[in-house]
């Protein structure tokens, strides 16, 4: 334990990845005795080009902790296995749906990537399946799993440096949705906090006005005959936007296609992790799973809903749904994900167009804010909830958005939060 006591006295975090930009999570915690790396992910430039954290040597981990199954946190992991296999841990839902998007990731950037399937095999074998709450031991580090409130099997990550604790929010909410419970963080003791600032300049409205507004132009485009195309993420927005028209009863087809069946499919195997399972799993019995070209050709030819991959119609069955059904106005358009600069979702916002072709959307177009991340006032209220903050790193997110929040924690716990860039190193 004296070991461990002089080890941490020069512990520092270096933040890999994620500092003042959102994605491509890489936090080190490191020192003399070795390090652990909380998340390694990757972000996608505008030619979907693969963007990696800075280097680790995969020797000097002592482990690897993945939050939750995101690309952005989990998509360059499988680099660190390619020789020595450092212990992973993770939820068990977070490694089965990081298999399912690993591999997916790998058949479309393959000859961008330094890993195969083999290797996300190998890193997947050496991976712990934790719980959340039991503190568990690697190398010199104790360190413990959270519920963040993200997405089904995330974490936050409560690391133990002997004098002093260290919290990682990873990606985190506060509120109730379909899918989940809020982050279970209030009263934890936590001195250096490490948290996300995606939308630390933005308020999100109430969840519930933003649920009953969806599902009221839903039915609106129904009634008139139309069909209403919502392009998703497969991993838990997808879900949600099922689990949100299973529960309010939308009486219209409904039609699942992509990889969000299969995430669904896993999802329902972890019943634990999802808040609502049973209107999960109602959504999966009585929707209609899109299987094959004939079942796409029947999803558009009637008044119903498509729920369906990729959320920013880069590509996947929704880009192919939205040329059958962007001319009639009676059809709709309903964005319920983060439309990323220079993707045809949000050039379908601002112009009325979608890439690659110039498509002519004349369909009803509406954007609906159904974040799983924390906005300002989740972020406020989860620092005030922890006992004992010195310091806080802000980190996933745009320095407009950490400037914002950085004046409203000064004005509220009177700590000036750091905002490192990708490659600092801050001391603890």
């Amino acid at each position: 334990m004296m070991f461990r006591v002089e080890w941490f006295r020069v512990a520092r975090v270096k933040v890999l990845g994620s500092g003042r930009e959102v994605g491509r999570a890489a936090i080190l915690v490191e020192g003399s005795g070795g390090s652990l790396l909380l998340d390694y992910g990757v972000n996608f430039d505008e030619q979907d080009n693969p963007v990696f954290p800075e280097h680790v040597r995969p020797r000097d981990l002592s482990g690897v902790v993945l939050t939750h199954s995101h690309l952005d946190h989990v998509g360059a992991a499988p680099m660190l296995y390619t020789s020595v296999k450092p212990p992973l841990y993770a939820t068990p839902l977070t490694l089965s749906v990081s298999r399912l998007l690993l591999y997916d990731m790998i058949k479309l950037n393959g000859p961008s990537l330094a890993f195969d399937e083999p290797v996300v095999d190998e890193m997947l074998s050496s991976a712990t399946s934790l719980g959340y709450g039991d503190y568990v031991e690697a190398g010199s580090f104790r360190f413990k799993l959270l519920p963040s409130g993200h997405i089904p099997g995330s974490a936050s990550v409560l690391v133990d440096l002997s004098d002093k604790t260290l919290l990682y929010t990873s990606d985190v909410n506060v509120i109730d949705t379909k899918l989940m419970k809020p982050a279970e963080l209030e009263g934890v003791e936590a001195n250096i906090v490490v948290i996300e600032s995606t939308y630390g300049n933005t308020n999100h409205p109430p969840r519930e006005e933003t649920e009953a507004r969806f599902v009221n132009a839903v039915r609106e485009v129904i009634e008139s005959g139309g069909v209403v195309l919502v392009p998703v993420f497969s991993v838990s927005r997808g879900q949600e936007i099922m689990c949100v028209l299973a529960y309010n009863n939308v009486e219209a087809p409904v039609w699942v296609d992509g990889m969000v069946k299969d995430v669904a499919e896993l999802y329902l195997k972890y019943p634990e992790y999802i808040r609502l399972n049973g209107i999960l799993a109602k959504a999966m019995s009585e929707f209609n799973i899109v299987r094959g070209w004939h079942e796409r050709k029947l999803a558009y030819g009637e008044p119903g809903v498509i729920v369906s991959s990729s959320g920013m119609l880069k590509g996947g069955p929704s880009l192919y749904y939205l040329k059958k059904i962007a001319e009639n106005p009676k059809n709709a358009v309903f964005l319920v994900s983060f439309q990323g600069k220079g993707t045809p979702g949000r050039q379908i916002l601002e112009t009325g167009t979608a890439l690659p072709e110039e498509i002519p959307v004349r369909a009803r177009v509406e954007w609906f804010d159904f974040s799983s991340h924390i906005d300002q006032k989740g972020i406020i209220k989860i620092v005030k909830n922890l006992k004992n903050v010195e310091k806080i790193i802000l980190v996933h997110g745009t320095p407009k958005a950490q400037e914002a929040l950085t004046v409203k924690i000064k004005e509220e716990l009177d700590i000036k939060p750091l905002t490192p860039a990708t490659g600092d190193t801050i001391e603890i």
